[in-house]
């Protein structure tokens, strides 16, 4: 019997959280394999996801700093994520067993066979939803509030378009199950994030990846918002943070959007080497950065034709 560790990505958002945290619950409660699963941070928790834990009487997953190499391999299964450059220090002494992610894949090889679960839905925590009936489980109401809550800060309340119909009944399952609107409950759970208490430093770094695309680094960050202005009058201090960002972590050029969840749309900025960037989303690089209307999703509207660009 191993105990295997279950993550998410670097810089956790709430998806990362609660698809490892509910994912681990899962695979205990059918003693899956016969293994041990314990969930793991690779990051601060996100402030929702601090709150809705603390609500439903769910230890925190405890901070993963990295993984050292040894005679038998550290068995891990990484959810919300498959590359190495978004997960943990030392993954490449892991043995990756399993992989719950509705991202593209990247630079992914193993050495053995493994289950990969990999489904372009809105969030991994609907494909953990889903995974409950596959296992012939059904959730409780602590572990459907923690899903619910995931999917729909992921998919922005059902706003994104990434989000799939099975989002939508997967959601509307949960929100029945739990007596609540799926869309108000996300509301409440969005507004619980301190937005007005945010640096720029922690606009720019608390949910970034980062991409190789043409041989360039490129790091492409996302600030979610009810409302930008206050954002936007600290366009200069946040600039000097996504320069200090970069270059802490070696990348070549940054993207930040600043998304507005009402108005639907981001404004992004640009700095360091971001000619890609620029070609893949058809914008330039201006001081205040450029609005794109519609622009909700990082990974199917701007980190995807970013890295179609040849």
């Amino acid at each position: 019997m191993s105990n295997v560790l279950v993550f998410g990505h670097l810089n956790p958002d709430n998806d990362a959280i609660m698809s490892s945290v509910v994912l681990s619950q899962l695979l205990n409660q059918v003693n899956y394999n016969g293994d041990t699963y314990e969930a793991r941070r690779l990051g601060p928790l996100p402030a929702e996801a601090e709150k809705l834990l603390a609500e439903t009487d769910t230890p925190k997953p405890r901070m993963l700093n990295a993984i050292k190499e040894k005679a038998n391999p550290q068995q891990v299964v990484l959810t919300d994520h498959n590359e190495a450059g978004q997960s943990v220090e030392g993954l490449e002494f892991a043995q990756i067993i399993g992989v719950v992610d509705h991202h593209r894949i990247g630079n992914f090889t193993t050495a053995a066979p493994l289950h990969y679960i990999g489904l372009p839905w809105g969030s991994s925590c609907t494909i953990v939803a889903w995974l409950f009936g596959i296992l012939g489980q059904r959730p409780t109401d602590a572990q459907a509030k923690l899903l619910l809550s995931a999917m729909m800060t992921d998919t922005l309340m059902l706003k994104s378009p990434t989000t799939t119909e099975f989002d939508r009944i997967f959601a509307a399952q949960l929100g029945e199950q739990l007596g609540v609107d799926p869309i108000k409950f996300g509301m409440e759970v969005f507004l619980s994030r301190p937005s007005g208490s945010f640096t720029p430093e922690e606009m720019v770094g608390n949910d970034i990846k980062l991409f190789e695309v043409g041989g360039t680094k490129l790091l492409i960050g996302q600030y979610e918002t009810v409302d930008k202005s206050r954002a936007l009058g600290m366009v200069p201090e946040i600039r000097e943070a996504m320069k200090a960002y970069m270059k802490k972590k070696g990348a070549d050029g940054i993207v930040l959007c600043v998304t507005d969840i009402m108005e639907e749309g981001s404004q992004v900025l640009l700095e360091g080497e971001t000619a890609v960037a620029q070609k893949g989303l058809g914008i330039e690089d201006v001081a205040e950065g450029v609005w794109m209307p519609g622009v909700l999703s990082r990974k199917k509207q701007v980190a995807a034709p970013i890295m179609a660009v040849k």
